[in-house]
């Protein structure tokens, strides 16, 4: 590569005298065609190792006496950086490369896809390759925070290993607790709920039973309650009445039909016996059910009577009506239930010291509600029932009976200690206020052993009958097998009532044209 020439007019710093030969290269004239090329060029800069030199004057060398002085060699001036008009400067080559789709190797990255990637990986126990950059923009790798550390290290294995298996199973476990408290939950009845086995036990359901058992009682007292045949507009309202309350299937006048010479009849009473019989399906609006009802006619004669109605709705019923005929069925007879057996022990000698000692003024203070008198005799956590009395309604009470049972085991004497308990049964004949008849009634009365004496804890009525059996008649007892009892009992008690073995239909007994059919205390 030859040397670049000098510029024309270009001298040097510092000239020197030419070496012997040396001869400088003549420079083309420029034509007049071609103009000289023009480059533009930096001034020279000077050599500063020559600048820092001292030059020596120029000694002849013809002049006598004059040692000559050897020649420095002079410096090739260097030439001055070319400059360029400043332009694009070409991009470096670049080497085409296939398109490559990415491996599915594993990646790490701060993706979450990478991090899970990495995770698992540090479970299992593999190591990863550090990231590096291969060139291509597809590539993820990590790039950890400033002055932190890389995601999975090795000193961090241990916790990833240990989270990632405790973590499922408290998932597992949360989510078996969660499905197991719901489940148990729903078959665990609500408080104050009952089960379905306990309403059919009991004859529980969602119909309004105390509105339609009063609709229907009021539609039997119609229908039982027959005007004489001669009274023609009583006949005549009578029906008018039924037919409004039932449905037109039904028969007419409640399916009573009376000759001309028929008398008035009505029963004695009619009570709802509480038995219902829901009707399932069949109604696509409201719901219907057999409602029984017990129909007297006299002390001796009794039947049963089942009333369909329908209501238009269970929980607010507006609308109601008979749907069917009714039918007359057998009441419930009387049986012959076997002894009582008692099982407590007794203590006949704590009886009699009760009897007039205890019970005795406790009554009297009792039927009256004396409650000055009530304190002498009562524990402090008495009940409401051992506190109110009865108010005067029967005075003049008379201990006939007392029979004390108790929980100790031991013979003979029984010494009692404070906080100890009995039960007395006492039969009591009372005096009514209201006349001068006499009233027997039986208690069973409970008593503590409060510091050296008795006291009234509680007291319920009644008490069971040890012996068992009918009540018997003139010396000669009924027999089980009839169903049928006599109807006298003890002094002052009501007589029951009796029914025929087989079940007959009510006897029409007559009454008086002094009570006729009244039409305005029918129901509309």
């Amino acid at each position: 590569m030859s040397a670049p020439t000098p510029p024309p007019g270009y001298r040097p710093v510092h000239p020197l005298p030419p070496l012997p030969g040396y001869t400088p290269a003549e420079a083309d004239p420029p034509t007049a065609s071609t103009p000289p090329a023009t480059t533009p060029h930096a001034p020279p800069v000077p050599d500063r190792r020559l600048a820092s030199r001292p030059i020596p004057p120029a000694i002849n060398a013809g002049s006598s006496g004059a040692v000559p002085r050897t020649q420095e060699r002079p410096t090739r001036p260097r030439p001055a950086p070319s400059r360029e008009p400043a332009g694009p400067r070409p991009e470096p080559a670049y080497t085409a490369q296939l398109d490559t789709p990415p491996t599915k190797g594993k990646k790490t990255g701060n993706s979450l896809r990478g991090r899970a990637t990495a995770a698992f990986s540090a479970v299992r126990g593999e190591r990863e390759s550090a990231p590096h950059y291969d060139g291509t923009t597809n590539d993820d790798f990590d790039v950890p925070p400033i002055g932190g550390h890389p995601s999975h290290t090795e000193s961090r294995q241990w916790a990833v290993r240990l989270g990632i298996p405790v973590g499922v199973l408290l998932l597992a476990a949360g989510t078996t607790f969660a499905v197991g408290v719901n489940i148990g939950s729903s078959r665990v009845p609500a408080e104050g709920a009952i089960s379905q086995n306990e309403a059919l036990r009991f004859r529980l359901s969602s119909f309004p039973v105390e509105q339609a058992a009063v609709f229907g009682q009021q539609y039997l007292n119609v229908c039982l309650t027959r005007p004489a045949a001669s009274d023609t507009v009583a006949v005549r309202t009578r029906t008018e009445v039924l037919a409004r309350m039932a449905t037109s299937g039904t028969e007419s006048g409640c399916g009573y039909s009376g000759t001309s010479t028929a008398e008035a009849e009505k029963p004695e009473s009619i009570v709802f016996t509480g038995q219902i019989k829901s009707v399932r399906e069949g109604y696509t609006e409201g719901a219907a059910a057999y409602l029984t009802y017990q129909v007297a006619y006299d002390s001796e004669k009794a039947v049963e009577v089942v009333v369909p109605v329908w209501v238009n709705d269970r929980g607010d019923p507006t609308l109601m009506r008979v749907v069917g005929n009714v039918g007359f069925m057998p009441s419930p007879r009387l049986g012959a239930p076997p002894a009582y057996a008692e099982t407590r022990a007794k203590d006949a000698q704590l009886a009699t010291q009760l009897r007039d000692q205890v019970i005795a003024p406790f009554m009297q203070a009792w039927g009256s509600s004396d409650a000055q008198q009530l304190n002498l005799t009562l524990t402090e956590d008495a009940s409401f029932a051992a506190r109110a009395g009865l108010r005067g309604v029967l005075v003049n009470p008379s201990v006939e009976k007392v029979t004390v049972y108790t929980a100790r085991t031991e013979t003979g004497a029984i010494h009692y200690q404070s906080g100890d308990e009995v039960v007395a049964e006492t039969t009591v004949e009372w005096t009514s206020a209201l006349s001068t008849s006499k009233q027997t009634g039986t208690y069973q009365i409970r008593l503590r052993y409060v510091q050296g004496k008795w006291a009234v804890l509680d007291v319920t009525g009644s008490a069971l009958d040890p012996s068992g059996g009918p009540v018997l008649n003139n010396g000669a007892g009924a027999s089980p097998s009839s169903g049928t009892a006599d109807n006298s009992g003890h002094s002052g008690s009501s007589s029951t009532s009796s029914v025929s073995p087989t079940p007959t239909q009510p006897r029409e007994t007559t009454q008086t044209s002094s009570d006729p059919f009244d039409p305005a205390a029918v129901p509309s």
